[in-house]
This record gives C-alpha cells, structure tokens and sequence, in this order.
C-alpha cells in the first residue's frame, strides 16, 4: 500500500508557509476553475447556441454533470493513493486533471449542446481529480495543529474564487473562449507553483496490491460499525448540505414569488446580497479554523455553527422584504464559513485509513456534499407543495431545510476521536 509523505500527528515539524499559501491558491484557482461555469459562462454559451429550450437545455447539462462528479472525487482518490510514478501519487492527479479540465472547458466554448455535454463531463472528471488530490495533501503534509488553519484559509477560497471567476469574465465579455479558460489557464499555473513547492514521495510499487475490480469494490466498501467516527462525520456533512442545497436550489424562485422581484431584477439582488455575504463567509472561514486549532476544539465548532444555520434558514422563511432575506442570508454565511473551515479540518482526523487511503477516504467523504445537489431539488416538491396546496409555500421548504441543518449538527455529536 502507498505511504505517507509526512507524518500527520501535533507533533509532526510545521508544514512551510510557502507549502501552505500554494495550496491555499491552488484552491482558489480550482474553485474559481469549477464554479464559474454552472454559476454563469455556461448558462450565456447555452442562451447563445439554444435559446429556445435554454432552461431544460442547462438543466440535463448540469445534472449530467452532478452525477459524474459523485463519482469522479472517490474514483480519482482512489487511483491516486495507488499511483506509483516517481513524479508522486498527488502531483501526477493535479496535473493530469487540471490540463482535462482545461480540455473539457476548451469544448465548452466551441461545441454545440453535444459538445458541451461532453465537455462539462471531461471538466468534472478533470477538476475532481485536481481536488481529490490536493484535498489529500491536508492529511499528507499538514500536522493535525495546522489543519484548521489551513483548512480555514481553504473556506476562504469559495466565495473568493466567485468573485474572482465573475470577475474574470466580466473582463473577457465578446471572448467567449476567454471566458471558459482564463480561469483553468491560472489553475494550470498555480499547479506548477504547488508541484514545485513540496516532495511527492514516490509510493514503492511492490507495497501496492495489484489492481482488480473486485479489489477495487472490496476497498470501497464500507462497514459504518468499524468507524463510527468517520460514518458520523459522513451523516453531519449530509444533512448540511442537504439544507445548502436545498436553499441555493430555490431561492431565485423565492425572490422572485414570496418577495416579488421580477427576473430581470433578481441578478442584480443576488450580486448585492453575495458580495456582503462572501465578505462574512471569508472572514468566518479563517477566523473559526484558526481558533479551532488554538483552543484545540471542532465538534463545538460544528454543531453550533449548523444550529446557527438553521436559524439563518427559519428567518428567510419567514422573510417578506429585502431586509429580513439580506439578514438571513449572512447568517448562513457566518455559519457556513465556520463549518466548512472546521469540518474539512475534522475530516482529516477521523479518516479510516488516514495513511494508506487518504485521497479514497476524503472522495467518499466528497460524495455527502454532492449526492444533495442531486436529491435536495427531487425532495423540494414534497414541502413546497405539502397538503396539495397548488402554490409553493417557501416556509415550509426552508423550514424543513432548517431541520436537515440541525441534524448536521446532533450527527457530529457522537464523534469520539476528535474533542
């Protein structure tokens, strides 16, 4: 099996500031690379190829790429803990994603409908790779008293990498090949800039079992009971997202049918309330994972941070103007920023096989984030049109969103490993 580039433990040597400031912007470029398109660029090429079946058009794109990408991440962790190249088991997956996205977004910008579909598809195997990997290097390179640190910086990249990606494009208007591969152009580079930046020890080929899909189906399997810890961890990240998802899936359709702003006017709202919003969420990101790790604590990190969610939920479902629904809005930023900071940062402590199956662990770990961007929109309907009501009652549907958020918290609870 592979091995560790460093040890892991508090008492490991501090990883490099260099080390830690290049991963911090390989991920900013990654969730720039990643984002921008279902954010926006792809929704302009699909207005501009199929402007008369626009709406279903994105709609089967997207969620052909939803799919991969539930297992894209595991897949690419678990090739890349058994890669045995001498150039290393993570640069070689960051590299090879990275010029796949690259490709895929290429197609993007120059394809029909088709071309696009297999484009978005090649641009999700692509940049899950990159992020399996360069997740990996959390367990891989960073002792356990840097982690929440890291991965608060880590937060911060989301909401940045938004900005920056509008920004990008906002710049490269009348381009549209511009558009799509300035943003996976700088994440090429900031590869290069991390690959340079640290030692990927190449894993001995004799120490890796030879490769079968029985194996393979063996090695994914899972027994809850074994590792409870990470099972846990699993079930709170779960429940989150499901409330994530489930809020961001519908609230144009709330602006637009509880407040009463017409489509044209909504872009514009969103812009105001996302650029208050990241400025929250980014200084929550580090400020939570930097004092998680002084005071040596996540679970209270966790727990408070979904309760506080979930209220951050209930307000916009009671919301009837601007104000109250801005109000709501940075509450789950606030939250959000924490509990991603120190989630990802629990994560890396609770991994079955934190040694030999980093990068696998972390994309199962992966697919609790991406399985509600799937379910959370086929649920909706039950609460939107709870009682055979024939107009979606909002407050129901966030309310219930509310009641995942507060799962996520109670499921983290029970954790033992970690304080």
């Amino acid at each position: 099996m592979t091995t560790l580039t460093s040890p892991t433990h508090s008492s490991s040597p501090r990883a490099s500031w260099m080390l830690i400031f290049t991963i911090v912007l390989t991920y900013w470029a990654l969730s720039m690379a990643l984002l921008t398109p279902p954010m926006m660029t792809i929704a302009l090429r699909v207005a501009e190829i199929a402007p008369q079946n626009k709406e279903s058009t994105l709609g089967l794109l997207l969620g052909i790429g939803a799919v991969v990408s539930v297992f894209a991440n595991p897949m690419a962790g678990y090739f890349s803990d058994r890669t045995v190249t001498r150039f290393g088991r993570r640069k070689s997956w960051m590299v090879a994603g990275g010029l796949i996205g690259f490709f895929g977004l290429w197609l993007i910008s120059v394809g029909g409908v088709n071309t696009m579909i297999v484009g978005w598809c090649l641009t999700q195997l692509g940049m899950n790779a990159v992020a399996a990997a360069l997740m990996a290097l959390l367990p891989d390179q960073i002792p356990e008293n840097q982690r929440g640190m890291v991965s608060g910086a880590i937060g911060m990249c989301v909401p940045a990498g938004i900005i920056s990606g509008f920004a990008l494009v906002n710049a490269a208007q009348g381009h549209a090949q511009l558009m799509f591969l300035l943003a996976p152009g700088i994440l090429l580079v900031t590869i290069a800039l991390l690959c340079m930046t640290y030692t990927d020890k190449a894993t001995d080929p004799a120490a890796v079992a030879p490769f079968s899909l029985g194996q393979m189906l063996r090695d994914f399997a899972f027994n809850p009971k074994a590792h409870p810890d990470f099972t846990w961890a699993f079930l709170s990240r779960l429940f989150f997202f499901f409330a994530l998802a489930t809020f961001l899936g519908y609230q144009v359709f709330f602006l637009m049918d509880r407040l009463g702003y017409s489509a044209a006017e909504v872009p514009g709202i969103m812009v105001k309330v996302n650029l208050i919003a990241s400025a929250i969420q980014i200084a929550a990101s580090f400020l939570g994972g930097w004092l998680s790790d002084v005071i040596r604590r996540r679970k209270v990190f966790i727990w408070t941070s979904a309760v506080l969610y979930g209220v951050g939920l209930l307000i916009i479902a009671r919301a009837t103007n601007y104000d109250a629904f801005l109000l709501g809005a940075c509450v789950m930023s606030l939250s959000f920023g924490v509990y991603f900071a120190v989630d990802v940062a629990l994560v890396t402590e609770v991994l079955p096989d934190a040694k030999n199956n980093a990068a696998k662990d972390l994309g199962v770990m992966n697919v609790a984030g991406t399985l509600p961007q799937t379910l959370a929109p086929a649920i909706a309907p039950l609460f939107l049109f709870a009682g055979g009501s024939s107009t979606p009652d909002y407050g129901i549907l966030f309310s219930a969103a509310a009641v995942y958020a507060v799962l996520g918290a109670v499921t983290i609870i029970p954790i033992r490993k970690v304080r």
